[in-house]
This record gives structure tokens, C-alpha cells and sequence, in this order.
């Protein structure tokens, strides 16, 4: 910084130098030729300027000289500053380092006792786990079990006491609404779909009987079915789970019957009753939609072409949702909601039938996906998914639809099974669950929709119980056919029986006053019968 200051004096120095040397030579110019006494002026001028200019740099050499002190000084002072703050620092991180320390040490002594308590609890749950034989998972579950039992049960409850508070009965106005749904049905039951019948095999010779059963097999193979032959009734039947194979497989069996045709004509004729089918069933969808005044798209005709070719216990499938849609139409009336929603969702709740011969699952839940890839409202397709409780119904509509579906399934004459099939499925489900050896016996409920099998208790644990209820239902499914689903419970019964033994070396009282005594007591019931009053000569008697 001096050294700066000492500069700008020097430069100052030149500069008047400079400055007079220019001023000389203006005044030499001007003057022309100097005269004897201008130099000595000059020189004493010259002189003046050069002594200010060093007074003038001694005076800033001077100022510069005191500033330089002074910024020394502040710099000291704030060196000073810097070195009592950085030993401040110093020590500070000290004691952070040593705080530091014990918390890392502290934290590593927590996490030994975390780990130590960890390895307790785990001691504790497998010795729980051990002592009541139930893993924590299935604790787990028996208490979400247990708690949905109470809240069902508190949810009745509050319901109860909420319309006893208000004084309503919810039972006769719901009586009156559907009694009145019912009785404003104006669609007839009358069910003209085709069924497939046995095919009669007498009066054909070897040869007819041998062409005729080669062109069955054909359509047989064709069209997905089954070809079965009974031998003591002289018919062959073709059986399927596809609707539209059974119907092709009926329409081509009584022409091939009715014509005596060939195995090698059957290819064409199975393609020409296709053609004619799949024109049908969109007329008949069609018109399903215009009775039940809905739209969509052409797929959806053809979903309901194809329920008129399903059946349920019996009940013809399309017909079985018209009266639902019709119901729910009527009901949604009563209740004030939208009416052509509610009998959308009635006609279409069963739209899975349709397909659920080659898709997996529920047709409830089958349906569903169809109707939200056709584009339909999203509360129709949760009442449709919901009908059967696949999914927890969560709107009214759902539960409108439920009501629907269960009035048009139980009307008297809608479904019927044919006995002999209904008590054959019976006894195989009873063979199928007799079938194993720790079963003591089995009773079909419900119209075959529900085992109970009583299992000998001391051969079958209660772990081992889930196991076989899985294995005896995997059994029913590959062997029986059936609708809907059948629900296999197993009961294990423990008895204890005990017999009081021979009491010996004790007095018995003779047999002969046994039979004293009682033909003392048949005498005094005879005279209190006519009368006569127990006096002395009974106790004379006695």
C-alpha cells in the first residue's frame, strides 16, 4: 500500500514537471526570442512550482504514510479477531467430536438392546405360536374373523335400534313394493327355446346304426360336444357346455337323422347351419333390445342372441333376464330412480352366461369386463359385477339388481331339473365324498349345491380338515357337471362315552319285596280310583 502511495507522489512530480516544461515553451512562442532577463524569471518560477510540487508529494506521502498505519493496525486488529475466533472454533469442534462420540457410542449400545429385545419377542411368539398351536398369520385371521362377525352383528343392531327410534317397520312397505313388481308382470312365461333331445337308434340295422353313430361323432367333434350312447334305451345323446355348439349339434344330428346323410356330407351341412345360427341369434338380440327399449352395439345383440340358447337349472337364460330387466324397471319406479338404467343393468346382469364357457371365472364377473370394454355406465357394471356379491355391492342399483335377480330365479315353474339327472348328480356327489377313507358319511343339501361330510374324527386332524375339504372339492369339479357352485363342509365330531360299572359287595333288596311293594301300590291306586278311603284296614294291610 506505501509503496502505491509513494507512486502516485512520483507521478504527480512529472506531471507539474511536465506541465511547467509546456508552459516555457507557449511562453517561448509567444514571446519570440527571450529576452536577458526572462531566464532568471523562469528559473525562480520553476523553482516555486518544483518546491510546491514536493511540499505538495511530501504532504500526500505523509497522508499515505498515516492511512498505511492505520489499515495496518485494523488488520492486526482483525487478525486478532480471526485467531480468537478460529481457537473459539477449535474448541467447539472438540466438544462436538467428543459429543459426537458418545451418541455414536449410545446409538450402537440402543441398537445391541433393539436386537437383543427383537430376538425376545421373537422368543415369545414362537413360544406363543408353540403353546397354542396357530401361527400368526392365522391368529391373524381369527380375529378379523371374529371382528367382522361382531360388526355385522353391532351394524343389525344399530339398524334395529335406529327404526325402532323412529317408530318404522322397513318389512310391510317392502312387501308391498315387490308384491306390486310381481303382480305388474305382463310378460309371459311360455319358454320356446330348443333343448337337445336322445336320438332314437331302434329299428336301424348294423350298417345304419354304424353310419349314423360315424356322423354323430363328426358333429360331435365339430361342434365341442359329447356323443354318449346308452345301450339299454337304444339312443345316443350329444352333450356340451357351448350353447351355440349344442344348438349346431341339434340342428345337424335331426337332419342327419331325418336324411340318413353321410359322414363326408356333414362338413358342409355344420357350415350352413352356422351361417344360418349366427343370423338368428342377431335377429333374436335384436329384438331383445327393441322389447326391453335399450341400445347398443351390434356385439351386444349378439350376447343376448346367444343367452336363448342357455339355460340354468333349466330356466332359458335370456328369458330369465328380460323379467329381470322388467322387474327392475318396475321396481326403480316405485322407489324413484332411473328407470331405463335399473332395467339395463336387470337384462344385462347375466351377460357372462355367454361367454363363460371359454372364459375362466365368474359369469358375474365376466359380464362385468364385457360391459365396460362395450362402453356401458360404470354403475352398471358394478351392479352387474355385484349381483351375485363377487363384489360388495355399494350402490342401490346393485342391490335393486340382486332383489331382480333372485324374484325371477325363485317364481314358481322357473327353474326344473329332470329327476333322474338331479338324483344321479346327488349320488356322486355322495360316492365322490364316500370315496375316501376318513370320511364316515356325506348328505348333499340344497338341491346339490352344498356337502356335509362327517369325517371319523381320531384318523383326521383339525389341520388336515382344509386339505381334504380342497381335495374332495378338486374331485367334483373334474367329475361332476353342475350350474353354479357346490360348497363342500367338513364336520369332525368328538364323542367320550363312559359306563358306570358293576356296584359289588353292596345289599340289593330281594326281588320278592320289590314285587310286594309294587302290587301293595297297584292295590291303593284301584281304591283311590273307586273311592275308598285309606283307613285302618289299609294301614292293616300294610
Amino acid at each position: 500500500m506505501a509503496a502505491a502511495l509513494i507512486a502516485v507522489a512520483a507521478l504527480l512530480v512529472v506531471a507539474t514537471a511536465g506541465l511547467v516544461l509546456v508552459a516555457r515553451r507557449r511562453l517561448a512562442a509567444a514571446s519570440g526570442p527571450p529576452a536577458a532577463a526572462r531566464p532568471e524569471a523562469l528559473v525562480a518560477e520553476t523553482a516555486a512550482i518544483v518546491s510546491a510540487a514536493r511540499t505538495e508529494a511530501l504532504a500526500v506521502r505523509e497522508a499515505a504514510a498515516e492511512e498505511i498505519a492505520a489499515r495496518r493496525a485494523a488488520l492486526e486488529a482483525g487478525e486478532a479477531a480471526l485467531a480468537e475466533r478460529e481457537r473459539s472454533w477449535r474448541d467447539r469442534r472438540e466438544v462436538f467430536n467428543e459429543r459426537r462420540f458418545d451418541h455414536r457410542k449410545r446409538q450402537e449400545e440402543m441398537e445391541g438392546r433393539e436386537a437383543e429385545v427383537a430376538g425376545r419377542h421373537a422368543e415369545v411368539a414362537a413360544t406363543l405360536e408353540q403353546r397354542a398351536g396357530i401361527d400368526r398369520e392365522g391368529a391373524a385371521r381369527m380375529v378379523l374373523e371374529s371382528l367382522d362377525v361382531e360388526l355385522e352383528a353391532e351394524t343389525a343392531e344399530r339398524v334395529s335400534g335406529r327404526l325402532a327410534d323412529l317408530g318404522v317397520d322397513p318389512l310391510p312397505p317392502a312387501r308391498t313394493l315387490l308384491i306390486a313388481a310381481m303382480e305388474r308382470q305382463s310378460a309371459g312365461h311360455a319358454d320356446t327355446a330348443p333343448r337337445l333331445a336322445p336320438l332314437p337308434l331302434e329299428g336301424l340295422d348294423d350298417a345304419g346304426r354304424e353310419r349314423l353313430l360315424t356322423a354323430l361323432q363328426v358333429v360331435a367333434d365339430a361342434t365341442s360336444t359329447e356323443l354318449a350312447v346308452d345301450g339299454e334305451r337304444d339312443q345316443a345323446t350329444l352333450r356340451g357346455l357351448d350353447p351355440l355348439g349344442r344348438e349346431v349339434a341339434r340342428q345337424v344330428s335331426l337332419e342327419v337323422l331325418d336324411r340318413s346323410i353321410q359322414a363326408d356330407a356333414v362338413p358342409p351341412l355344420l357350415l350352413r347351419t352356422r351361417h344360418r345360427l349366427d343370423a338368428v341369434i342377431a335377429e333374436i338380440g335384436e329384438r331383445a333390445l327393441w322389447e326391453m327399449a335399450m341400445e347398443g352395439r351390434p356385439e351386444l345383440a349378439d350376447l343376448l342372441g346367444v343367452l336363448h340358447y342357455r339355460f340354468s337349472y333349466g330356466q332359458n337364460a335370456l328369458l330369465h333376464c328380460k323379467e329381470t330387466g322388467q322387474l327392475c324397471g318396475v321396481l326403480a319406479a316405485e322407489l324413484g330412480m332411473e328407470q331405463p338404467v335399473a332395467r339395463q343393468a336387470g337384462v344385462l346382469h347375466d351377460i357372462g352366461k355367454a361367454v363363460d364357457h371359454d372364459v375362466e371365472g365368474s359369469h358375474a364377473i365376466i359380464g362385468g369386463e364385457l360391459l365396460r370394454v362395450l362402453g356401458h355406465e360404470p354403475a352398471v357394471v358394478h351392479a352387474v359385477q355385484a349381483h351375485h356379491f363377487d363384489v360388495e355391492p355399494a350402490s342401490d342399483l346393485a342391490m335393486l339388481v340382486i332383489c331382480a335377480d333372485a324374484i325371477s330365479a325363485s317364481r314358481p315353474g322357473a327353474r326344473r331339473d329332470t329327476l333322474a339327472a338331479y338324483l344321479a348328480r346327488l349320488d356322486q356327489l355322495q360316492e365322490i365324498a364316500a370315496r375316501h377313507s376318513e370320511v364316515e358319511r356325506a348328505f348333499p343339501l340344497q338341491a346339490g349345491r352344498e356337502i356335509r361330510v362327517f369325517v371319523r374324527a381320531p384318523r383326521v386332524s383339525d389341520d388336515a380338515m382344509p386339505a381334504l375339504s380342497a381335495e374332495i372339492a378338486r374331485e367334483i369339479e373334474g367329475e361332476v357337471q353342475y350350474p353354479g357352485v357346490i360348497k363342500v363342509t367338513l364336520i369332525r365330531e368328538s364323542q367320550a362315552t363312559a359306563t358306570a360299572p358293576v356296584q359289588v359287595g353292596r345289599s340289593v333288596e330281594p326281588l320278592e319285596a320289590v314285587l310286594a311293594g309294587a302290587g301293595l301300590k297297584r292295590r291303593r291306586r284301584k281304591r283311590k280310583r273307586k273311592g275308598v278311603g285309606s283307613g285302618p284296614a289299609s294301614g292293616a294291610e300294610a
